[in-house]
């Protein structure tokens, strides 16, 4: 889906507003305010944790009682 908006952004930009076309800019004013609506509804993914691996150690993820 990122990379259609991209692309989308990108031809509304360069076909669009610089090439004269109205429904690229139309395309491209869509995809413009799809990021901006994003970026304010907080959809993006939150990083809650973050750890380096040193070579040989795992990181398990695991839902449910923890093994014996």
């Amino acid at each position: 889906m990122e990379r259609l908006l991209k692309a989308a952004l990108r031809n509304g930009i360069s076909k669009g507003f610089l090439g004269g076309s109205r429904p690229w800019l139309i395309i491209g004013g869509i995809a413009a305010g799809w990021r901006v609506l994003r970026k304010i509804a907080g959809s993006e993914p939150i990083v809650v944790f973050s750890e380096e691996l040193r070579p040989g150690e795992a990181f398990v993820i695991a839902n449910g009682p923890e093994p014996r």
